[in-house]
């Protein structure tokens, strides 16, 4: 039911979207919006799939805490990829991506400060370090841990996809932000996020039918 109701309101923002002449907070919460009902069709496939069934080992310990804190650090990672996409959406719809031409620097400067488009830009940046640092925190104690294969799996699809789009949001800065890269940024994000939804899904009870 929760994935009709999005499907609906994906439907206003997206006539929306088109009436408001792409304003920014349409365009940023549609966007929101399509992701999240990604994130909820792709948890839906892993909840009722046979093979997830068998999958988590409740009694699982993790390197210097129980399950529950890594759970609480994977969501926390899951959150923080959530409020990463909304400012990825807010510079593209505000036509900041050009804001900051240069990386590591933004504006030839380490801190350009928070006023105008070089700001949007910056904060995206502050973003996807925090972010990462969060998803890496979580998959190392997944994986020095005695976990099951499939937690492991999706621990290194995490990896695998956070340093894909990290490579592309860098090159995309260093190559003057070509149509085809802001694209494939779009497209690693997906990717990102499915696998940071599969990470979350694998660290909590399989679903049992009745």
């Amino acid at each position: 039911w929760g994935l009709v109701g999005l499907v609906v309101t994906q439907g206003i923002f997206g006539m929306l979207t088109v009436t408001r002449q792409l304003d920014p907070a349409i365009v940023t919460t549609h966007l929101l919006f399509g992701m999240t009902t990604l994130s909820l069709l792709w948890w839906l496939v892993l909840t009722i799939s046979g093979r997830r069934a068998d999958a988590w080992k409740g009694g699982t310990r993790f390197v210097g805490s129980s399950l529950p804190r890594t759970r609480q650090i994977a969501l926390l990672g899951l959150v923080a990829l959530a409020v990463q996409l909304a400012l990825g959406g807010w510079t593209s719809s505000n036509y900041a991506a050009t804001g900051c031409p240069d990386f590591p620097t933004c504006q030839g400067q380490w801190w350009p400060g928070l006023a105008g488009t070089p700001g949007i830009h910056f904060v995206h940046r502050l973003g996807a370090l925090f972010t990462t640092l969060l998803l890496l925190l979580a998959t190392v104690r997944v994986l020095r841990s005695r976990s099951d294969g499939f937690a492991r799996r999706s621990a290194l699809a995490v990896l695998a996809a956070l340093a894909l789009q990290l490579a592309i949001g860098v090159t995309m800065v260093l190559e003057g932000f070509p149509l085809w890269l802001a694209t494939a940024h779009n497209a690693g994000a997906a990717l990102l996020l499915l696998a940071v939804v599969a990470l979350n899904r694998a660290l909590r009870p399989a679903w049992k039918a009745a």
